[in-house]
Order: C-alpha cells, then structure tokens, then sequence
C-alpha cells in the first residue's frame, strides 16, 4: 500500500514540496530542528486527523500561513488508486476529499492509509493514560472489522444519552437506556477480546525477534468487574451513578495493562527497553493486520537512533524490511540509517532548513 506521492504546503517549516516516495523504504536524514519529523507528522495528519507532535492543529501550521494543504497519491492492490486532499485552516476548519468527492469523516481517509507511528515518545503507550492503549486495541479492530466504526459510534451515543440522564438525576428514565448501552457495550467488548486472542502470539513473536531478553505479559480489563456480568456491575452502581452524574464502568474504561511478572513494565523496564516493547507493539499490529487483509501498514519510524542500540535497531529494521511495506524513517545521521539497515530498495532524502533533496546512493540508485 504505498504513497506514490506526496504534495504539501503551510506545514511548520517545511518549504511547499512534492515527493514521488519509494513503495519500500525511505530514509530522511538532517539536522535537528530540519524539518524530517514534519514530513512525517504530514503523512500521519492525513492519516489519522491529528498530529502526534500537537494537541492543536494550528502549532502544526508554517507561522505565516492561515492555511495547509496536504494530497496524497494512494495506491492500493485491494481497494485501488485514489487521490486524497486536505485543506485545513488556522482556525481549526478543515476540508477532506478521496477523488474529488467530500468526505464525511476522517475514518473513510484511515482506511487509505493504515499508519503506525514509532518516534521517541511513543512508550507513552505503557506509562500514558488507558486511553492510548484502548486506541491502540480500537486501530486493530477498526482496520479488520468493517462494521466495528458503526458499533463504536452506537457505544458512543449511548453512553453519551447515558450519561445525560444521570446528570439530570432522572432516574426513571435508566432503565431505558440501560438495555441498549449493555447491548453495544457487549459487542465492543467481544471485538477486543477476540482481536488481542489474535494479537498476543504475534506480539510474543515479534517482541522475541527484536530482544529475548525481554518477557511481558498482556492483561485485558474489560471496564468492569471482570468477574460479575456488566449487567449486575451496573445494577449495582446505579446510586453512585447517579450521584456522579457518569457512568463508571463499561468499555470507556477498559485497560490493557502490559506488565513484567506482577508488576506494571513502566514501573520496571528502562526507557529503552519500554521502545523495544512498544516497537514491538506497533511492528506486531502490521504483521497481524498484513495476514489477515493482505494489505500492508505504512510505518513512520522517528529518530531511529534514539535510544535504541545498534543491535535493536538492526533487529528492528529487519523486521520492517520482513514485513515488505512501506517504510519513511528518519535520522540526523545518514550513516545509522544506511549502515545498519540495506534494503533491497530505497530512496535517501537529506532535509536542510526545510528544504527536501533527494539523493543518489552509493549504489547509484536516486
């Protein structure tokens, strides 16, 4: 599934610029402060509606741009070709279109563009809120489960009408909604537990590939006393409940906890050892994704040097280069790219003061 080409402008302090990538492996490389990490956060935005950088699309704007504009040339072997545009504004106002055509929410773009992101905050994903880790369950799902965006916006509605009624203290009212939000509670919580049934021996797989030395678990909490049925956990909290004005248990507060033996792995691993596990995280969720679609997932590896090894780094673009997809990884360095990893096929760009260049390698390839 690669992008064949990239068009953007008003994107931080990146110059407008038109990119044909590789369909394999692409390596970017400059200075700090470069622009490299940009591209990237370009390609996620149009991806995923946010940046991984900003809370606020407008910190991702160039400084004197009110507006940005991002396209995208997709080509994929199961649903085809298309053209992705998106305009957004400084004021927050945004635009998207697949083939000259409005979209109306930004799953239709994520379905183009299934993309996994390592840079040097992501072991955020252990030591982040349950949030992180359920949306990190939730992209498996949504990616294989065509009809699982459709349950997730029901769940939403009804814990949205839920919650409504407990504000209003009007109690007689529960009763009504209870039924249905158990209901779809339920089916979020069945496509969870049968994706990480799938996910953990892929998991264990890949996180033995990058380091044997590590050995972590998952756990899968529901949202609810895992023991009682949610019907009776609910029944149970109906006062406070209603004294809270929210309702307590459910799928909105379902946790994947990744431990080492009884204890929480970012209490106990060292910040490198909590990437390798979260490289491992992400490389098992395209691995798994490729098997059961066909399809590839497009990685964004950030900063690969950071505090990762020599070894792990190797091991990990092994991995990726197994994997056969696409690949946009960045580095200050050129060497701790081009030394340790060789692909079969690349392309090298060098990124000065906003500015992109591709290159011709030592093969003589561009």
């Amino acid at each position: 599934m690669p992008i064949r080409r990239l068009t953007l402008s008003g994107v931080r302090n990146l110059q407008p610029l038109t990119l044909s990538p590789h369909s394999a492996v692409n390596f970017i490389y400059g200075d700090n402060g470069s622009g490299k990490t940009s591209l990237l956060e370009a390609i996620s935005l149009m991806a995923s509606g946010k940046s991984f950088r900003s809370s606020q699309i407008k910190h991702v704007l160039a400084h004197d741009d009110e507006q940005m504009v991002l396209k995208l040339s997709v080509s994929d072997d199961h649903l085809g070709e298309c053209e992705l545009d998106s305009l957004r504004l400084r004021s927050g106002d945004y635009l998207l279109k697949m083939n000259g055509s409005v979209l109306t929410s930004q799953a239709q773009a994520a379905q183009w563009l299934p993309v996994q992101i390592i840079e040097p905050n992501t072991f955020k994903l252990l030591s982040g809120s349950p949030e992180e880790r359920r949306q990190f369950i939730d992209w498996g799902i949504f990616h294989v489960e065509q009809d699982f965006m459709a349950q997730w916006k029901v769940f939403r509605k009804q814990l949205k009408q839920r919650n409504a009624v407990l504000k209003q203290k009007e109690s007689e009212w529960l009763s009504i909604w209870n039924d249905g939000f158990i209901e779809s509670a339920l089916q979020i919580d069945a496509h969870r537990r049968a994706y990480l049934k799938r996910f953990k021996p892929e998991f264990e797989r890949i996180l033995n590939q990058l380091d044997a030395h590590i050995s972590v678990q998952l756990a899968y909490y529901p949202g609810w006393d895992k023991d009682s049925e949610l019907s009776a956990v609910m029944a149970r909290q109906q006062d406070r409940d209603l004294v809270l004005g929210y309702t307590q248990s459910g799928p909105h507060r379902a946790e994947l906890r990744i431990k080492v033996d009884k204890y929480l792995a970012s209490d106990v691993l060292s910040r490198g050892q909590q990437k390798t596990v979260v490289a491992a995280l992400k490389i098992a969720q395209g691995a798994l994704f490729q098997q059961e679609t066909q399809r590839s997932t497009i990685y964004l590896v950030d900063d690969l040097a950071s505090e990762l090894d020599e070894k792990h780094r190797f091991a990990l673009c092994k991995l990726l280069e197994d994997l056969k997809c696409q690949v946009f990884i960045t580095s200050i360095d050129k060497e701790k790219l081009t030394d340790i990893w060789q692909p079969r096929s690349s392309k090298l760009f060098h990124v000065e003061q906003g500015v992109i260049t591709e290159q011709a390698q030592a093969d003589g390839s561009a």
